[in-house]
């Protein structure tokens, strides 16, 4: 059965979507700095950020907050995943063509934080990252920001932490929605989506705050 929204019903339920992004409280830096901690970035890449198919302009404003969290915790190690794409991916059969050749690449803001880059040809970059740290169980908390919220970053996350849980570890998922974003579109609204990915991570044991301070 198809469900539609009328005008109102919909402005009603980004109301709602706001407040549950905005409503989370900080994360105090101190339960961080000393620990064993990763602070991953997803896709901060000029397909996603500046141009292309699937560059969007609410991409590129969490930047001040990704590099703000960098530099609050210097002693995190850093990973950074990059969208690779071939020209036969084949994801281009449910996406249009992105991050092909230039627009892979991490948006030059970024570049100066230093890291390990880690290349992905789907949504969901865990066999990667665990081909690159093999050790993701001896972290106490794994960070994740980037784009996009309910795609790269939602699966990222809901599947590290069920690696964590599957072998009983301790360590901590983390996401700060003031770090994490995604695209708008006539199908596709932004406010909404995000709130609906916060609630799904929350409820797969990801613990989600606003931001660090």
């Amino acid at each position: 059965m198809r469900v539609t929204f009328d005008d109102r019903q919909l402005g009603s339920a980004l109301i709602c979507a706001e407040v549950e992004v905005n409503n989370k409280p900080t994360l105090m830096r101190k339960t961080l700095i000393g620990k064993k901690t990763m602070l991953v970035i997803v896709d901060m890449v000029k397909g996603f950020c500046e141009f292309g198919a699937l560059a969007s302009d609410r991409c590129k404003t969490i930047v001040p907050e990704i590099k703000r969290i960098a530099e609050i915790l210097p002693d995190a190690d850093r990973v950074f995943i990059r969208d690779c794409h071939g020209e036969n991916s084949a994801e281009f059969t449910y996406f249009p063509q992105h991050c092909v050749g230039e627009e892979s690449e991490l948006i030059s803001d970024l570049k100066g934080l230093g890291g390990v880059e880690v290349k992905k040809n789907s949504t969901n970059a865990f066999v990667q990252l665990l081909g690159a740290k093999s050790n993701l169980l001896d972290y106490e908390n794994i960070v994740i920001t980037g784009v996009c919220t309910d795609i790269c970053v939602m699966q990222l996350a809901q599947s590290v932490r069920a690696y964590i849980s599957e072998f009983n570890g301790a360590g901590n998922v983390v996401v700060l929605t003031d770090a994490v974003e995604t695209y708008d579109s006539p199908t596709h609204n932004a406010d909404l989506y995000n709130m609906m990915a916060i609630k799904l991570m929350e409820q797969s044991g990801v613990l989600v705050f606003k931001r660090l301070s």
